[in-house]
Parts: C-alpha cells; sequence; structure tokens
C-alpha cells in the first residue's frame, strides 16, 4: 500500500497546528451572489486566499441571507479548499477532523462583511488597494 498522497496541482499544506495564525493572513478574494427566484432566500458563494511566492492557497464556500443583514453559511462543514492540513507528525488530518478545522478557520474569519456590501452593492476593494491598508494599520 503507498503512502504517498498525491495532492491537486497548486495544493498547500498547513500545519493544524498553525490555523488560527492563518485567519489573519486570509483575505477576502471575491464574492458572487447567486440568481434568487421569486420567493427564495438569496445566497451566493464566498473566496478567501492566501499568496505565497509560488502557491495561492484558497477556500471557499457558500452563504445564505437570513433575513436582511444576516448571512450564514450554508453547509458549515462544506468548505472547498486547496488546503491540506497536517498534524503535528506532518501527516494529513483525517477527513472528518480537517472539516471541523476549516469550518473553525471560517469562524475566525470577518467573512460577513464583505458578503454584506456585496449585497448592499458596494463595490468590493481591490486586491491592491486591501493591501494598502492592510499596511497602514
Amino acid at each position: 500500500m503507498s503512502t504517498l498522497i498525491h495532492l491537486p496541482e497548486g495544493s498547500v499544506c498547513w500545519p493544524a497546528a498553525a490555523l488560527s495564525g492563518a485567519a489573519r493572513d486570509v483575505m477576502h478574494a471575491q464574492t458572487s451572489v447567486h440568481r434568487a427566484r421569486a420567493g427564495e432566500r438569496r445566497a451566493g458563494t464566498t473566496r478567501w486566499e492566501r499568496s505565497y511566492a509560488d502557491a495561492c492557497a484558497w477556500l471557499e464556500w457558500d452563504w445564505v441571507e437570513l433575513a436582511k443583514g444576516t448571512v450564514v453559511q450554508a453547509d458549515p462543514l462544506g468548505v472547498r479548499c486547496n488546503v491540506l492540513l497536517l498534524d503535528e507528525r506532518q501527516r494529513p488530518l483525517l477527513s472528518s477532523r480537517r472539516r471541523a478545522m476549516l469550518a473553525t478557520l471560517v469562524y475566525l474569519l470577518p467573512w460577513q462583511g464583505p458578503v454584506l456590501d456585496r449585497l448592499r452593492g458596494a463595490a468590493p476593494l481591490r486586491r491592491v488597494e486591501r493591501d494598502a491598508q492592510r499596511l497602514a494599520a
């Protein structure tokens, strides 16, 4: 039995122990709103990224607007990403633990603000403007 793990091209490995610190480095990349049919709640997808010199780690998930000004994840365990989480021995986490850890990361991110801005029709900040604001802080 092979112990090699085959990752999709562009995947990034993160130590699970450093996940709470990753919340400071992951930035909002884009939010899309799906067309809602009459009587349906507005919903969409948001994507957050962390760029490296040679790769980009990304996470995305679906959200739903419950009421005006209130958005929640459609499925808290349904985070899609190109991140492989590693335990203290540099082994991949079990799928169930990985999903729970990614849900915790999303909980730590201030993702509702950019989603609500998009729903209100505010133009999202371009990446260059966000980086300038981050450096100024």
